[in-house]
């Protein structure tokens, strides 16, 4: 990034020891005092407005400064989502194509086995892959489920081990008491 430099400010000419105030003097100044010091209702509304003018500049100067930021971490997300995406893509390419070459040399393979018939070993090639994906797909849910299930016994578990801590009895003790019994 660039830096940036703020332009310097001009500097305010030092106060005289007439227009100086103490700092015993914290009593709000009347109009006379004012024309004392030399400055009018009409300096004074011009120094406000110039001072209400330097805070909106800053204000907005500060709003574009972090309107930047955003864009600036806008631009950086979508480009790392971007090189993702492209990464993705290339690694999901080679794995196709990796995949293409095994299974098309087992099916060349087994095409020579049945003696010169490769439609066979392309078939074979392709129960065996299908079949050998479906065991496996099903053997991940199968013990994903098996891990959920788990999970949640021992939540409860937990949860009624604490309740018979901290109320002597379990929630599900208390709901079969109450329950009415079946005639």
């Amino acid at each position: 990034m660039i830096a940036r430099e703020c332009p310097q400010t001009p500097a305010r000419a030092p106060r005289t020891t007439q227009n100086q105030s103490t700092e015993k003097d914290t009593a709000p100044k009347t109009s006379d005092e004012h024309e004392q010091i030399g400055m009018t209702t009409g300096d004074a509304l011009k120094l406000l407005l110039k001072q209400i003018h330097e805070l909106k500049e800053y204000f907005s100067y500060y709003v574009t400064a972090k309107t930047d930021s955003a864009k600036l971490q806008l631009r950086i997300t979508l480009f790392r989502v971007v090189l993702s995406a492209l990464g993705f893509v290339t690694l999901a390419g080679f794995l196709v194509t990796a995949g293409w070459f095994v299974l098309s040399g087992i099916a060349g393979g087994l095409g020579e086995l049945f003696g010169d018939r490769l439609w066979i070993g392309n078939i074979v090639t392709g129960v065996l892959a299908s079949t050998g994906l479906g065991l496996g797909i099903y053997y991940a849910v199968a013990r994903r489920m098996r891990i959920s299930r788990k999970r949640t016994i021992e939540k409860y578990e937990e949860r009624q081990a604490r309740q018979q801590t901290d109320f002597g009895h379990k929630a599900c003790d208390q709901a079969a008491d109450s329950a009415p019994a079946n005639k």
